[in-house]
């Protein structure tokens, strides 16, 4: 799943929630919903655990986003997550998300 690639066509998209939750499943079997907002609920393999302080470095900000346990909000949309399930903003900074995840793969490896 290429997590990128699926905020880039959620960015780009003009249509309905639903219509959009189509297209995203086309890309990716891993996609779960998408909300009113265009924001996406995706379910990893392996429980997330990402580092609060790592959410610090990039200017995020601690809120709470029913029913998630972790969100995080940044200038420009937020990231939340809970278990193995990650839900995205498409108005997230793309360079935000790609170091997020470039964490999670070097804590996959260890």
């Amino acid at each position: 799943m290429d997590l990128l690639e699926l905020l880039r066509m959620a960015k780009s998209f003009d249509g309905s929630p639903a219509e959009l939750q189509s297209e995203l499943r086309r890309l990716s079997e891993n996609v779960v919903s998408v909300g009113d907002d265009l924001s996406f609920v995706v379910r990893f393999e392996n429980e997330l655990n990402i580092h609060e302080g790592l959410m610090n470095e990039f200017g995020g900000r601690k809120k709470r986003l029913y029913p998630f346990r972790n969100a995080w909000f940044f200038d420009k949309g937020y990231i939340a997550w809970d278990g193995r399930f990650m839900r995205v903003s498409r108005d997230i900074d793309e360079k935000i998300l790609e170091k997020i995840l470039a964490s999670l793969n070097a804590k996959s490896r260890s």
